[in-house]
């Protein structure tokens, strides 16, 4: 009995919530002009929400105001590029019309391009014109989301103290997340694990489908520094390394709205998942030896509603598909609940799952981890309730760009980009042909571009480091161009190449894309 109460107490300390960021929460609780102007109003808006009848005990409401802004925020700005241009352009005959139209785009969408830029756009009846002003606007865009997203933490991403306190608790120095590249799962960290950016590593494949080799290589770095730099801790202590691998499905249209890499079939978009796990494992105790075991985690994730089906590891740590516990079913059973009731009784299903199934509890650690999990997601099926009624309207594809290379941390909202993360474009060449299948169904039919943002990480304390990055990015956007040459013809694939310094908080890099490079020449 005194051993069951140790472990409640020891699960007990990982129930502490991450709170928003509290200055741009002030902020952004009163009313914005579309370009960022302030009106004050009531300070207590948000402690309202905290009160609203019939919230579960584990919601954080605060939050869920927080994130809700920031996604209609970040969303508007993109969705009313093309009503906005076409507005502008439709008073062309107007006098100084280029500094006219920037007036204009900034007072509405909080971007402005270049007379250049403008005047390229003044012939309507070219639509490759209208097709380049659309992509440089979005482009534009993403690189405002940027600088907010680094230099002002909106989703406080970067307070990372408190996750990396829970995860060390339940044993695991660092936490590296693979899922789908799928619009639909963009929002995992910030939004449906409510877990700090910067507090994890996220790699998106299609399918899940991660590089095993290149998960060993970030092992192995990872390992190194806490050998020779006791960061995050020192090698002495008996933490492990936890990968978690996300699949999804859709419970409102299994047939067609599921992963496409898996023709919608979630029981292999799930083995396909597990598979990957298993070998990432396997690979770590071939090379370095079972006493170098990493620990694993499944979870599959409902793209209509955003809650989880979380796959219960046995007490060695290993996963099967037939043990899980599904979080919108434990919302429903605990929402009558006292906070406390409420972690007893989420603690006891994930217990209760794999002895039901004839195998062993997990670890106590890994127990507390993923009561934490689930509760931290039901923050986010309150959110999906409270402002989708439930299920979101949009159930399918609805990105509004493509990001290919590495990095992209400023995208944390549901359905803003498909990403592929990849080195080149031929091994990655998978994701991006689903990328841009997707995008001829969302974009081309409209006559509209396909937007590509090509991001290059670079380490700037490394010398030269900056200009390989440059030469991969421009080799990438080349490759893109002649693979889809098409499209790139008829002016409906549109690409910006940009770098950033990972090593602090910086906001992604411009470079000149080829049509820039192409118009200096011509200049020249």
């Amino acid at each position: 009995m005194n051993k069951l109460k140790q472990t409640h107490r020891q699960r007990s300390l990982f129930w502490k919530p991450i709170a928003p960021n509290p200055q741009w929460l002030q902020k952004q609780a009163q009313p914005q002009t579309a370009h960022g102007a302030t009106e004050i109003v009531a300070e207590d808006r948000v402690q309202a929400s905290m009160t609203l009848a019939g919230t579960h005990a584990l919601v954080n409401e605060a939050q869920n105001e927080l994130l809700r802004r920031y996604e209609v925020e970040i969303k508007a700005r993109f969705d009313d590029i093309e009503g906005v241009l076409k507005e502008i352009l439709a008073q062309q005959g107007k006098t100084d019309f280029a500094g006219w139209a920037n007036q204009q785009l900034f007072a509405k969408l909080g971007v402005k391009l270049t007379e250049e830029e403008w005047l390229s756009g003044l012939n309507m009846q070219s639509q490759k014109a209208f097709q380049t002003l659309y992509a440089k606007t979005l482009f534009a865009q993403f690189l405002r989301m940027s600088e907010d997203f680094y230099i002002n933490d909106p989703l406080a991403g970067q307070r990372t103290q408190e996750a990396e306190r829970i995860f060390k608790q339940a044993g695991f120095h660092a936490v590296g997340v693979a899922p789908c590249a799928d619009g639909r799962l963009a929002h995992l960290i910030s939004y449906v694990l409510r877990l700090p950016y910067d507090a994890v590593r996220r790699k998106a494949h299609a399918g899940a489908l991660f590089d095993i080799s290149e998960s060993v290589r970030n092992w192995v770095f990872i390992e190194h520094t806490r050998f020779r730099e006791g960061k995050p801790n020192s090698a002495e202590e008996p933490t492990r390394y936890l990968k978690i691998a996300v699949y999804h499905f859709s419970k409102a249209d299994p047939t067609h709205q599921g992963c496409a890499a898996h023709g919608s079939d979630d029981q292999k978009a799930a083995e396909a998942a597990l598979t990957k796990l298993k070998d990432f494992r396997q690979a770590i105790e071939n090379r370095f030896g079972c006493g170098s075991t990493v620990q694993t985690l499944l979870i599959g994730m409902n793209t209509d509603d955003d809650s989880l089906k979380i796959h219960i590891p046995n007490e060695q740590g290993k996963v099967c598909l037939n043990r899980f516990v599904e979080t919108d079913k434990l919302y429903q059973q605990t929402a009558g609940l006292s906070a406390e009731q409420a972690k007893q009784a989420i603690e006891k299903v994930i217990d209760d799952c794999n002895l039901n199934q004839s195998s062993t509890t997990p670890q106590p650690g890994v127990n507390a981890l993923i009561a934490w999990l689930i509760a931290n997601n039901f923050s986010q099926i309150a959110y999906v309730n409270r402002f989708e009624n439930g299920c979101y309207s949009d159930i399918g594809h609805a990105e509004r760009f493509i990001g290919v290379g590495n990095g992209f941390d400023e995208v944390q909202l549901r359905n803003l980009s498909y990403y592929s993360f990849l080195d080149t474009v031929e091994e990655g060449v998978n994701d991006v042909d689903v990328g841009i299948k997707i995008f001829k169904g969302l974009n081309v039919k409209k006559g509209l571009p396909i937007p590509i943002i090509v991001r290059c990480d670079y380490d700037g304390r490394v010398p030269g480091s900056k200009d390989r990055a440059e030469a991969k990015a421009i080799r990438i956007e080349k490759a893109l161009h002649n693979r889809y040459q098409e499209l790139s013809v008829s002016g409906l694939l549109q690409t910006m190449p940009t770098l950033r310094d990972f090593t602090g908080c910086k906001p992604a890099e411009k470079l000149p894309n080829l049509a820039d490079s192409s118009a200096s020449q011509r200049t020249a």
